[in-house]
């Protein structure tokens, strides 16, 4: 084995990490052995394996049952009774290690979680950590198994930090040096500070995106095959297989002023590339009827032109990113077509009804057309997953009804919702013009030894952020309009599960061409 790539606890166990993933699917595609190993699903098998039973304890048994066996979709009251169990069995875990804390999709350790040399100290001191023995017992058979001749660390989110630490200094007393890389250390160059930080505790750390494994030549994702993954338990908690691809790098979009992808290389990957993995995807994988997670900051309009005509045949179905615009409405029945191809959900940036708001930071979206897409998508059957981002500097009250205004008039439309604060990116183009927008920005507390995406700030002396989160509690989520998505929202297990929500007036998440009846009354 060429390459064995890692990716490291806490990612929720819901479907393969897209990066390891793709990055082994795009060397298998050209003849490099290279395989995946989700060492974050090992370890939440691993304790969940081990919760204990009895009076007292949550029946973590059944929960698996639930979330694993649900074939024909979940019903958002149970779902919501399985994924609590199964977050709770994981907190109940993380007690047994003073001063951690664990939760389905982060993991924080008893110091700064996101100083890497704070982590290194923690993890060569001997003191046991949550991940004690996940690396001996799992890990350590299939470096005996395959002897892989380079070993990859994959780090996507700083909720893998702490143990990607742990990790290295395990496969450091094994004898191997990994190469460290992953869209995290890739936004820490771009877009956010502390690469060099990243650098100190990892050696082999690289901000490049993988194409150097692969010899150069054609972009990375032109050429992707089913790739090789391994481990004791492959099992993932869902119930049907969720398959990560990407219709293009970069963003189409690119006009956000605080967007970190603005301005850098857009490129499609094309139908071509996904008849070729199609083509690879294992026969007992497509007889489960897969749902595929089309990971793109939004899918290109272009893709539409194909996409319908190539998932029609194939018994999967899938869900992405959209910008709610005019490409969606034209042509007319676009939407009706994508939901007959398989379409289960539209993960849909409305983000504000406020066209000030909007317009101000360049967003290039209009409120009454984003009302005009969740309705028709939902007159299509498929199920709406709705970003709103509040907090941006200079919103105002009236801006913040404004997009309460737009949930009471798609109330019957939206089936979920994403209710974001804003966050100011370390670098962008809005922070490098902050002066404009009457945004101060600010100095964490913390000394200057922690990696960080995002700064604090101010706006005219005042601080948008607390003022939405006000908003979002006292108005928001007791409005009758809001609070029925948000109820449905699971707390875990987001994405993907709901897209296998079994809701009325939806499509049946078998991909049947009807809608499931709707609710009596």
């Amino acid at each position: 084995m060429q390459f064995l790539i890692l990716s490291p606890p806490v990612i929720t166990p819901a479907e393969p990490p897209a990066g390891p993933f793709l990055l082994a699917a795009a060397l298998t595609a050209r003849g490099i052995e290279a395989a995946s190993m989700d060492l974050s699903l090992a370890f939440i098998n691993r304790l969940l394996r081990e919760a204990p039973e009895g009076r007292g304890c949550p029946p973590v048994p059944a929960a698996l049952e639930y979330l694993c066996g649900s074939a024909a979709g979940y019903d958002a009251h149970l779902h919501r009774t399985a994924s609590g169990i199964i977050g709770s069995a994981v907190g109940r875990y993380s007690a047994a290690f003073p001063g951690w804390r664990l939760t389905l999709m982060d993991s924080l350790p008893p110091c700064d979680p996101h100083s890497p040399s704070e982590l290194r100290r923690l993890c060569d001191s001997g003191v046991c950590t949550p991940f004690e023995g996940v690396w001996e017992e799992e890990l350590d058979p299939v470096l005996l198994q395959m002897k892989p001749r380079e070993v990859l660390i994959s780090l996507s989110y700083l909720s893998q930090l702490p143990a990607a630490v742990d990790l290295q200094l395990h496969l450091a007393s094994r004898g191997i040096r990994p190469m460290v890389g992953g869209s995290l250390p890739r936004s820490l160059a771009l877009s956010g500070d502390g690469v060099d930080l990243l650098a100190s505790v990892f050696p082999g750390l690289t901000t490049g995106d993988g194409s150097e494994l692969a010899g150069g030549g054609a972009p990375l994702l032109s050429r992707l095959a089913w790739p090789g993954l391994v481990g004791m338990d492959q099992r993932y908690l869902s119930a049907r297989p969720v398959i990560p691809f990407a219709l293009s790098t970069g963003c189409w979009w690119d006009r956000c002023l605080f967007c970190p992808d603005r301005g850098r290389e857009h490129s499609i990957i094309g139908r071509d590339t996904l008849e070729g993995f199609l083509s690879t995807v294992p026969h007992e994988i497509m007889a489960r009827k897969p749902l595929l997670h089309f990971l793109d900051s939004a899918i290109p309009p272009s893709a539409f032109a194909w996409l319908p005509d190539v998932m029609e045949g194939t018994g999967a179905s899938w869900f992405g990113f959209v910008r709610p615009t005019g490409h969606l409405l034209h042509p007319e029945g676009l939407l009706e077509r994508l939901a007959d191809s398989g379409c289960a959900m539209l993960q849909t940036g409305v983000e504000s009804g406020s066209l000030r708001i909007l317009d101000g930071f360049r967003k290039g979206l209009d409120p009454s057309t984003a009302v005009q897409v969740l309705r028709l998508s939902a007159e299509a059957g498929i199920r709406n997953y709705v970003y709103l981002l509040f907090g941006l500097p200079g919103e105002t009250g009236e801006d913040r009804e404004l997009t309460l205004r737009l949930i009471e008039e798609t109330s019957g439309s939206i089936d979920f919702l994403n209710t974001s604060v804003f966050n100011l990116p370390w670098n962008s183009e809005l922070t490098s013009r902050a002066a404009e927008y009457g945004i101060e920005p600010g100095d964490f507390d913390a000394p200057a030894h922690a990696v960080r995406l995002y700064k604090p700030f101010t706006c005219e002396a005042g601080n948008p952020r607390l003022e939405a989160r006000t908003f979002l509690r006292e108005r928001l989520a007791v409005h009758p309009a809001a609070s029925a998505a948000l109820g449905r929202t699971p707390r875990w297990f987001r994405g993907s599960h709901m897209a296998m929500m079994r809701l009325p007036g939806r499509r049946d998440p078998l991909r049947g061409t009807g809608s499931l009846p709707d609710a009596p009354g």
